[in-house]
């Protein structure tokens, strides 16, 4: 009898935000950089998850320990052609949806944080970030703010 290992499979990484802009305490960033087609890897299309990597680069100042930073997104081709409407701006999260949080430590530098999002019947993605520290994210500093997705199938080998 054969036995089978569950495991996870990873496509190829889509840079989704490449920030150079400030993110205000409580604020959402402004326009991604790409938008996410999950439509697109030619190994896993139409992934149900995917792992989503932020890279923040320093503060204002330290923020506090335990704080989020919060990825939302706006489904694109919802239907084949048509988008959802209204992107998060200012503090109004407009017509996004949550995709989950990275815990942020109480450091002003460089951090990596992943997590694994649900992307089960999302064609494509604009993505935005909603910074929920109490200090600005210091994005200009000569390191940009970067989220990489990546999709995850998950299957069996054996």
């Amino acid at each position: 009898m054969a036995t089978y290992l569950e495991r996870y499979f990873e496509g190829t990484p889509q840079t989704v935000i490449n920030l150079a802009t400030d993110i205000a305490a409580g604020n959402f960033s402004g326009a991604p950089a790409a938008t996410y087609d999950n439509t697109s890897d030619s190994t896993y299309p139409n992934a149900a998850n995917a792992n989503a990597m932020l890279e923040m680069p320093d503060w204002a100042s330290a923020p506090a320990a335990g704080t989020k930073i919060e990825l939302w997104g706006v489904l694109k081709d919802t239907d084949g052609t048509d988008d959802d409407t209204d992107a998060p701006s200012g503090t109004a999260s407009g017509g996004a949806r949550q995709f989950g949080a990275w815990t942020v430590a109480g450091v002003d530098a460089l951090q990596r944080r992943t997590i694994l999002i649900d992307t089960a019947g999302c064609n494509k993605i604009d993505f935005y970030l909603k910074n929920m520290t109490a200090v600005l994210m210091n994005n200009d500093g000569g390191t940009n703010c970067v989220v990489k997705v990546t999709p995850v199938a998950f299957g069996f080998v054996g």
